[in-house]
């Protein structure tokens, strides 16, 4: 037999060795690894793996008095601080300060007016002309008589102006209906003061407290004199159709308690949409100096802060130096400055004004619709002695600039 290798006979296959074993960190709680024919298997031992509480274990905490006092302690800091969320919420939006209210304007600042004269126009011309202008008020100067505040004006034709106000008319005419399907109103002067010494309230010894005697104006700090005015409007409203009152700037600039008096109207009489405007002003002077340089635009200057109500006559014959030029840059400049024009123009002139100013006069109107021209500030700029140049702003809304020259370079 041959011979044997380190103990095995020759021919026979060697025993397949054990697969060796290291021990690695050896000292290691339980950590050890395995080598088998080249694979690594680590056996990490779970003895101290985190696997919760148990139901017992939990209500075991639940039930304890510490972790009871502290739940009920923190639901307690929670609803605490919500309800003082809660109320400084409220608080601050009490105490902040109130946003300004949008600014307004009454119907009779929003259109200029045409003054019409009853005794010269036809009442259907004078809707037409109101219509062909693009407005929506007309003025009748001194309707309300100094004899009696409830009756009309004898200077008028007392069956012309209730044609044209159609008032006492059983059948509803063409006037009426266009004036009330337009919403056209109609506009006056206030009740006139002082009267004569046989007004009717002055022959009443009870309405002797509202003037002023011997001068027979009326007393504006009369308590009394407001409630008995409010009557009289609203009678000529109800009886005239009749909602717009001017008063001249002259007397409210005279008389402080007049602007208080006017105030307290407006105030009480707001819901029947009557209107008592200040600063009625007649800019024939204004507008008949054309030829001093800088007049005109001194007088746009010293009246953009406040809106008066001018009274001027566009038609150029009717003034002394003005050119027929001259008169749409006049036009324009007034219908787009803070103000209300109203427009005088003779029964005789009608035709001849539509034509050369109808136009401007209606375009004005589209665009003082815009709130920067019912409500921007005025701000004049680079105006020479020929040129009127003027911006409209308002905070949110477009600038609108507006500039005017007459082509003979007088204003």
């Amino acid at each position: 037999m041959g011979e044997e290798k380190d103990g095995v006979p020759n021919g026979e296959m060697a025993p397949q060795e054990e697969s060796s074993k290291v021990l690695l960190n050896e000292g290691a709680d339980g950590a050890k690894a395995e080598v088998q024919a080249a694979d690594i298997k680590v056996d990490i031992a779970t003895e101290d793996e985190f696997r919760g509480l148990t139901k017992s274990e939990l209500m075991k905490y639940a039930k304890d008095p510490f972790w009871v006092r502290l739940r009920i302690i923190l639901m307690f800091l929670f609803w605490a601080a919500w309800v003082a969320m809660l109320v400084l919420a409220i608080w601050i939006i009490v105490k902040a300060p109130a946003c300004e209210p949008p600014p307004t304007i009454t119907w009779m600042q929003e259109s200029a007016m045409v003054e019409v004269n009853p005794s010269a126009m036809d009442p259907q011309d004078s809707v037409n002309l109101v219509k062909a202008l693009g407005l929506s008020s007309f003025y009748i100067p001194a309707l309300i008589s100094g004899h009696d505040f409830y009756k009309l004006n004898p200077a008028y034709v007392a069956e012309q102006v209730t044609s044209l106000l159609q008032v006492h008319d059983e059948q509803v005419t063409s006037l009426l209906q266009a004036l009330t399907g337009a919403g056209v109103h109609g506009v006056t002067d206030f009740v006139p003061s002082p009267v004569l010494p046989y007004n009717s309230w002055v022959v009443n010894t009870s309405y002797a407290h509202l003037f002023n005697l011997p001068a027979l104006t009326l007393n504006y700090d009369e308590e009394d004199l407001s409630p008995e005015l409010q009557k009289v409007l609203i009678f000529w409203k109800n009886e005239y159709n009749i909602t717009g009152f001017t008063v001249p700037a002259d007397e409210t600039e005279k008389q402080p308690e007049l602007h208080n008096l006017t105030t307290s109207l407006n105030h009480d009489l707001a819901d029947q949409d009557i209107v008592v405007g200040e600063g009625m002003v007649d800019v024939s002077d204004a507008v008949s100096n054309l030829n001093l340089p800088g007049s005109f635009q001194q007088f746009l200057k010293l009246n953009s802060d406040s809106w008066p109500y001018y009274k001027f006559m566009p038609v150029v014959a009717d003034h002394r130096t003005a050119s027929p030029a001259q008169m749409p840059a006049v036009t324009m400049a007034l219908m787009l400055s803070p103000g209300t024009p109203i427009l005088q123009i003779p029964g005789n002139n009608t035709e001849k004004f539509v034509t050369s100013l109808g136009g401007v006069v209606a375009a004005c109107s589209e665009l003082r619709s815009k709130d920067a021209f019912k409500f921007g500030a005025t701000e004049f700029v680079n105006s020479t002695a020929n040129v009127v140049a003027f911006t409209r702003t308002m905070k949110g809304v477009t600038k609108l600039p507006v500039c005017v020259q007459d082509d003979e370079g007088r204003h």
